[in-house]
């Protein structure tokens, strides 16, 4: 038996969360300076100043609502998930997984985010967050590995029980899902970022414009791309090495 604890997240909620804090502290600087008169005038400084205490302070109650910190146990071919924390307007619900009712599964690591998805033969979908940028790794990864391993140890094992009972159908193993860098939509995406890739430059440097092009959207939407194409070569690649493993 193995136990893994760490804070998941929810990404909708941090994003809401984050938006709704920043605004809403935005608007009570502003009314308490309007009554008040507690900033500075004409001081840039006080400005950053005040606007880099609003987004720490926006950080950490994002945190508080947006992160909850979960235990997952994988013992006998079943994984246990037990909330310590909930969500805020979430209650997600202690549950046990068992191999045998798992169709499928999907890994995926992000910039921002790594997330995990268990398809269940009836349909469920469980799927759940962890922030790369706001929490420690704590056992995440370790519990990944651990996972992905016992995974691949169920799946060894009803295929070896099928060969030496001599059954003729196909046992249902647990197959590991592709994620959107690897299906076809991936591919049709990537061709879009090599369009992006050439067509910027020569809208940028080529084409005669009348206008002051914007040169942060045009590095946003560049670096974008290339972002996009080095994920889909990487993670193709590393999923193609561990297939043939």
């Amino acid at each position: 038996m193995s136990t893994y604890n760490f804070k998941a997240s929810k990404p909708s909620l941090f994003v809401l969360t984050l938006i709704f804090s920043l605004l809403g502290g935005i608007f009570l600087f502003g009314a308490l300076d309007s009554i008040l008169g507690i900033l500075p005038k004409d001081n840039i400084y006080y400005f950053i100043l005040s606007f880099g205490v609003l987004f720490v302070l926006s950080i950490f109650f994002t945190r508080l609502i947006s992160f909850a910190k979960v235990e997952i146990t994988l013992v006998d071919d079943t994984i246990s998930i037990k909330w310590l924390e909930r969500f805020l307007f979430n209650k997600k619900s202690n549950v046990t997984l068992s191999f045998n009712e798992m169709a499928a599964y999907v890994v995926r690591n992000d910039q921002n985010w790594d997330w995990i998805k268990i398809e269940m033969t009836n349909g469920s979908i469980y799927k759940i967050y962890h922030s790369t940028f706001l929490t420690k790794d704590e056992d995440y990864s370790e519990f990944i590995s651990a996972f992905v391993s016992s995974v691949e140890n169920y799946n060894n094992a009803i295929y070896k029980s099928a060969v030496n009972s001599n059954l003729t159908e196909k046992p249902k193993a647990i197959k590991r899902a592709k994620s959107i860098y690897e299906g076809v939509q991936g591919l049709v995406l990537a061709g879009f970022a090599i369009l992006v890739i050439i067509g910027l430059p020569i809208l940028l440097f080529v084409v005669p414009s009348t206008k002051e092009p914007n040169y942060f959207l045009f590095a946003v939407g560049y670096f974008g791309a290339v972002y996009y194409l080095i994920q889909v070569y990487t993670i193709r690649k590393k999923n193609k090495t561990d297939d043939k493993k």
